[in-house]
């Protein structure tokens, strides 16, 4: 799986969209045509099977595109769902073209539906395998550099402190200036270390989860008070990144790499983008060795490197633990380290990611659900229109009516979070009252335009006759009802964990890590 960048991380999963898209134009008619074209059960509760299954991988394509994984991870379910569809097309699909043309068509979208949902389920295995792999990578890193702290500051320390702490007792009066000395600055290296190993171990046990919006430009100015460069410290925008309080550490590690002539320069240059925030240091001449390329870009060795000074596996780290990526450019004549943060929202929780948790989108999809079943109790009461939404594809029955309204209600449901997460701060607000009316008014614009208008033009061009604009009051209620219900549960529902605290809370509880 290939790396990610912070890019990655925030921007919009095309390939989540491109699952969704072609699951739908599968589902759609195709599949629904196999339940008018044979009446036997065992075939209507095959096509239901399949319908079902076609719905599923459109709403995981939906999820997966606003999601917090990233692109590469996104990338990989595509890869296995393309996969998945041709395996068993090529399995069956001899079998499906002895048909009849209508039936080899259908036969042919179910077969790709079935068999790309097959391969999403071994995609997400294989992806979250990756993932954990890189956890692993990234604590096998961490125990290096803390192996090679522990052994070289510690331990010389410790044999600084026993030699002169042996002088001290047998009184040698005219060294006992410098034992102390020794002694100080001995302890004062057992500090520092101490101060190392606090973000290596607390980075391996949390695994991120302590991560929150940080300000950079709030870190920049302390890195200046800290370097005395506050005079000469520009202008930097008010972004949030992804991080926690040893970002500080990462600004001076990053800073210090090169040998600055000025010492009154600011050496760090800053340049908030719309997806991450590039933090560089450029300075004359090739002041990087290769061996600290290696360790700043590919990672910490297995074999100690006692030329690389601690700095640069530290500021790897910590661009690791962030969800960054490190770009060196390197010439004779100059070098530029560049660090690329992922943004993250002002207002974001701690332990945020980028886009919406696995919790949420989990949460989101019940809410919906919750609110398409008392919707379509209230029309099947009033009008019995959930046949006509079945005929959008291709079977005007009740059973395939239900699934697809259901399947639109779950959709429509994200879509009013997406909505409400990328608003800007206070838009939208954030009280009970706010988000039924948010949900209220979000009701109404799908019963004008998705049911008055796109569903009208949906139903004439497969020969339903349906006025245009399709309005009525039946069609209203039902809409108000639907996203009312969306706006309370969203406001009093609360939010449900990720498979990552999930397990990490069961690791708690059994007294040990979970696989």
């Amino acid at each position: 799986m290939d790396k990610p960048s912070p890019s990655d991380r925030l921007a919009f999963k095309p390939a989540g969209v491109v699952i969704a898209v072609v699951a739908f134009l599968l589902t759609r008619g195709t599949v629904a045509d196999l339940l008018v074209t044979d009446t036997g059960l065992a075939m209507e509760a095959s096509a239901m099977f399949v319908l079902v299954v076609g719905f599923g991988v459109v709403l995981y394509g939906v999820n997966l595109a606003v999601s917090a994984r990233d692109r590469a991870y996104a990338r990989s379910i595509l890869g296995w769902f393309v996969a998945g569809a041709a395996a068993v097309g090529v399995a069956i699909g001899p079998l499906a073209m002895t048909s009849s043309p209508g039936d080899a068509t259908a036969a042919a979208a179910a077969v790709g539906i079935v068999g790309g949902g097959a391969g999403l389920l071994v995609g997400i295995r294989g992806a979250e395998a990756d993932r954990r792999q890189a956890v692993v990578d990234r604590q096998i890193e961490q125990a290096r550099l803390l192996n090679r702290i522990l052994r070289h500051e510690v331990r010389n320390s410790v044999t600084i402190l026993q030699g002169h702490t042996d002088l001290l007792f047998e009184g040698q009066t005219q060294t006992q200036d410098r034992s102390k000395t020794a002694i100080t600055d001995a302890i004062a290296r057992i500090d520092r270390a101490v101060d190392e190993t606090r973000f290596l171990t607390v980075g391996t046990v949390d695994g991120g989860s302590t991560l929150g919006p940080v300000r950079i430009d709030e870190a920049i100015r302390r890195h200046a008070e800290r370097t005395g460069r506050v005079e000469s410290m520009e202008s930097v925008p008010s972004a949030t990144v992804r991080a926690d309080r040893y970002l500080d550490r990462l600004l001076d590690e990053l800073a210090a790499l090169p040998d600055w002539a000025d010492a009154d320069a600011n050496p760090l240059a800053v340049d908030v983008r719309d997806r991450h925030v590039a933090l560089s240091v450029t300075a004359p001449g090739a002041w990087l060795s290769d061996r600290e390329q290696d360790v700043l870009v590919e990672g910490i060795p297995e074999q100690e490197r006692n030329d690389v000074d601690y700095g640069v596996p530290v500021l790897r780290l910590l661009v690791a633990r962030y969800g960054g990526e490190v770009v060196v450019d390197a010439t004779d004549e100059e070098t530029t380290v560049r660090v690329l943060l992922p943004r993250s929202s002002r207002n974001a929780a701690s332990g945020d990611a980028p886009g919406l948790a696995s919790g949420t989108l989990w949460r989101t999809l019940g809410i919906g659900l919750a609110a398409g079943v008392a919707m379509g109790v209230f029309f099947q009461a009033t009008t019995g229109t959930l046949p006509v939404i079945g005929a959008l594809y291709g079977a005007s029955v009740s059973s395939v009516g239900w699934v697809a309204h259901l399947f639109h209600s779950a959709v429509f449901a994200t879509v009013l979070t997406v909505a409400r997460s990328e608003a800007p701060d206070g838009f939208l607000g954030n009280s009970v009252g706010a988000t039924v009316a948010a949900g209220v008014a979000y009701g109404l614009f799908l019963w004008f335009v998705m049911a008055g208008v796109v569903m009208s033009l949906w139903l004439n061009a497969v020969g339903i006759a349906t006025p245009l604009p399709n309005l009525n009051a039946a069609s209203l209620v039902g809409h108000l009802l639907w996203g009312g219900l969306v706006g309370a549960l969203s406001a009093t529902l609360p939010s449900l964990p990720d498979r990552q605290a999930v397990r990490n809370r069961l690791s708690t509880a059994v007294g040990r890590k979970l696989p």
